[in-house]
């Protein structure tokens, strides 16, 4: 085997711009930088708070009238108070002084818990499952009202994505789940408001699981639209 006679020759060093170089360098890349200071926390909270708010106010005035209509305005308020408590325990802080990712992810199961249950004292009737699963009028009309609740919650959750973006490189996931949360109750509130249906079933699936599935749906987008 003949052996090649170039294997043993050293690559070259590169070559290295001059002192001169160097400067030239960076001055042209540089020159038209400046700084670039972005929202601060808490007006990123409260174009949070009132993208939600806007949502279930929109709802309000194109909802008709409603018997639990008195009931759904005062539990409008009070999760509406829940969800800017989770805002800023989640995603106010800088990262890496925020509440612990374990605490985080609690936080996010309580409240998802807590708002079926307020769901089962909300309700008038409960019916048994396989009647309520039996029933084509019943099935639709959850899901007619899970998709009006997923639009709303969507257009909250992503005003919350959109504000809060690229403000967590550790935990990216979680923030996203936690926007996904805040968008959820916002659009099972906001159809609340309109629904006359107090049966319980009704409640669980057709306003209930939207905040499920809007918090898992803000763990994926988040982790791109969090991410730096």
């Amino acid at each position: 085997m003949t052996k090649d006679p170039l294997a043993e020759i050293g690559w070259p060093e590169p070559a290295v711009p001059s002192a001169r170089a160097s400067k030239l360098i960076r001055e042209s890349v540089t020159r038209d930088l400046k700084p670039d200071r972005g929202l601060s926390a808490g007006v990123r909270l409260l174009l949070s708070v009132a993208a939600s708010a806007g949502v279930v106010f929109a709802a309000l005035l194109l909802s008709g009238s409603s018997k639990r209509m008195e009931g759904a305005l005062l539990g409008a308020v009070g999760w509406g108070i829940v969800q800017g408590a989770v805002l800023f325990l989640g995603l106010s802080r800088p990262p890496g002084r925020r509440v612990p990712r374990v605490a985080r992810l609690v936080v996010l199961a309580v409240v998802i818990a807590a708002f079926f249950v307020y769901l089962g004292f909300a309700g008038s009737q409960l019916l048994p499952v396989g009647e309520f699963l039996g029933a084509e009028a019943h099935r639709h009309a959850a899901m007619g009202c899970a998709i009006q609740a997923v639009a709303w919650g969507a257009l909250a959750s992503g005003g919350v994505l959109l504000f809060w973006r690229r403000t967590d490189p550790l935990s990216p996931g979680v923030s996203g789940a936690i926007a996904g949360l805040a968008g959820g109750l916002a659009g099972a509130v906001a159809i609340g408001l309109a629904c006359p249906s107090g049966e319980t079933w009704h409640l669980w699936v057709g306003h209930g699981l939207v905040v499920v599935g809007l918090s898992l749906a803000g763990w994926f987008v988040g982790r791109k639209s969090f991410a730096p």
